[in-house]
């Protein structure tokens, strides 16, 4: 049975109708599919921020444990020499002029006791 022009007529209205929606949709899906990718580009720019930040922390923490490092090892050396004046405090030179003055002193304090006690 053919078509009657009034038949066309609201079968043209009608597919318009939906062509209408159709586009209406897509145009929705447009502006959300716009919205979602300015949001995967905020995540980006923020991801990337936090590489940065996540990198300055490590290349911070590298150079403080070699200040550590660096810290420990000049304090070792400085006990070290510390230690070494201790233990190197006398001279052969002086450790001698000691000994002399040492035996000197006994010599000394012997004559004074025999002198003393009347011993010739």
């Amino acid at each position: 049975m053919p078509e009657t022009a009034e038949r066309e007529y609201q079968r043209g209205q009608k597919d318009g109708e939906i062509a209408g929606q159709i586009n209406a949709r897509l145009a929705d899906h447009d502006r959300h599919f716009a919205a979602i990718n300015g949001s995967v580009a905020k995540v980006a720019q923020e991801l990337h921020g936090l590489n940065l930040a996540v990198q300055r922390l490590a290349d911070s923490n590298i150079a403080r444990d070699e200040r550590v490092l660096a810290t420990a090892s000049a304090l070792k050396d400085a006990d070290d020499t510390r230690r070494a004046q201790i233990t190197d405090r006398w001279s052969p030179w002086e450790k001698g002029i000691a000994l002399v003055v040492a035996v000197t002193a006994v010599a000394g304090a012997a004559g004074t006791v025999a002198i003393f006690f009347g011993f010739k």
